[in-house]
């Protein structure tokens, strides 16, 4: 039964990148890269797994069957035909929206250069608390700045958005190479190929998409010997890092099996054998936990603001800086009908989309946010994408109002109910 799930899964995964490889576009789409963040992260650590004797009896064909049908929930949430959210439907100054992105990336350059200063060990491949937390909650205003320039500079070069770009670009990179993170390197490709999408109409080719999904997966692996490098010394030591045996620690993921998924095992089985369920309260908790400040409110009251939540088996142990996966999480709150979040996931996210292609910029920021944490429902948690659009709804949403044009005249299609063509998210500045 084991093998024959393996094989269920494997196929599952390989029919949603097939899914996306028939469309060009279909590459920026939410079930592809579900399918891609499932075959560079999960997969290569389940066939270990399957005759592990030391796993619980049934865990595992429970686990992988469950992962089956979130990644189905995935797909059958997603819709082609989706209609946009009316919503997003706000005209934009160009000239306002070029003050805000230079604002928003002095403010969130200035809290990365304090997060830059900080030694190795506080920052890279563990748990950060205290200031840095802060700051690093506000350093995310750079890449708001950093988005808002690219779109406004794949619809119509500018100096002003080139310049602001090259300067942001300048901080990705040293966060991206000192600390080895991965969903800002992705976001960061990820903001380049949609907004010249979005504009132009270029889409990377899939021969390189597949190719990068490759190579990425032989690479996921090794990032722990890079992260532990650069925490040592503050900073990257190419010399040491080109002795990471690559193709060694992807064999030794293969024959010995990964501990996320070894984390999500255990947690379904412990849920499954108390059948005690926290029913959604694990994303209130999580809400919480990122927007309440102890600091402020004190750490007694922001306790009291969470719910109780099931308590953990005595024996479950994961390691420091591995996740538990988000079929992990989201069996914890519903049992099998936890599959629905990814559901309601899939659906929303094909909203976007379709406000996105539609033109509205402001709905072609929110996509470029949420692709990246949404996809991460699979490798880590399901509230990431969550805690993003709370933030952005914050932060964001002001920034965005203001840079509204100020100009009463909307555009014709808009009544007409056609289509808008891309290069109509953004007003051109009056």
């Amino acid at each position: 039964m084991n093998w024959l799930l393996t094989w269920l899964m494997l196929g599952t995964v390989l029919m949603l990148l097939l899914w996306g490889m028939l469309k060009p576009e279909r590459i920026y789409q939410f079930p592809f890269l579900v399918g891609v963040i499932t075959f560079a992260f999960i997969l290569p650590q389940i066939p270990a797994l399957a005759d592990d004797r030391f796993l619980p009896e049934g865990g595992y064909a429970k686990t992988i069957a469950f992962t089956i049908l979130c990644l189905s929930m995935c797909w059958l949430g997603w819709s082609s035909n989706a209609r946009p959210f009316a919503f997003f439907r706000w005209d934009f100054d160009e000239k306002r929206l070029l003050i805000a992105a230079f604002f928003l990336s002095l403010t969130g350059a200035y809290f990365y250069f304090k997060l830059s200063r900080l030694p190795g060990e506080m920052m890279v491949g563990v748990q950060i608390s205290g200031a840095p937390v802060a700051w690093l909650f506000f350093a995310r205003f750079m890449s708001y700045g950093m988005a808002i320039a690219v779109l406004c500079f794949a619809r119509r070069y500018s100096w002003t958005a080139a310049f602001i770009i090259g300067v942001d670009l300048m901080f990705y990179f040293d966060r991206i190479v000192v600390t080895g993170k991965r969903a800002e390197a992705v976001e960061l490709i990820i903001i380049f190929a949609l907004a010249f999408w979005y504009y132009k109409g270029w889409v990377i080719p899939r021969t390189i998409m597949l190719a990068g999904v490759l190579i990425g997966t032989v690479l996921l692996n090794s990032m722990g010997d890079y992260r532990t490098i650069t925490r040592a010394n503050s900073a990257p030591v190419w010399q040491d890092i080109a002795q990471i045996n690559v193709a060694a620690n992807f064999d030794d993921l293969l024959k010995n099996g990964g501990p996320e998924m070894r984390n999500a095992i255990w947690r379904l089985h412990h849920t499954e054998e108390t059948m005690d369920f926290d029913y959604g309260k694990f994303h209130w908790n999580r809400l919480v936990f990122n927007y309440v400040p102890a600091q402020l409110v004190g750490a007694k009251f922001k306790e009291s603001l969470m719910m109780t939540m099931p308590v953990a088996a005595r024996d479950y142990d994961p390691l420091t800086g591995t996740t538990e996966t988000g079929m992990a999480d989201a069996f914890q709150s519903f049992w099998y009908f936890g599959a629905l979040k990814f559901l309601l996931l899939a659906y929303l996210m094909s909203r976007l989309w379709a406000s996105a292609k539609s033109g509205e910029m402001s709905a072609q920021l929110v996509y470029i946010f949420s692709i990246v944490p949404a996809i991460h429902a699979i490798s880590h948690q399901t509230d990431w994408v969550l805690t993003v659009w709370v933030h952005m709804l914050i932060f964001l949403l002001p920034t965005l109002a203001w840079c509204r044009s100020r100009s009463p005249d909307l555009h014709p299609y808009y009544s007409s109910g056609m289509s808008l063509p891309a290069n109509f998210g953004v007003a051109t500045a009056r």
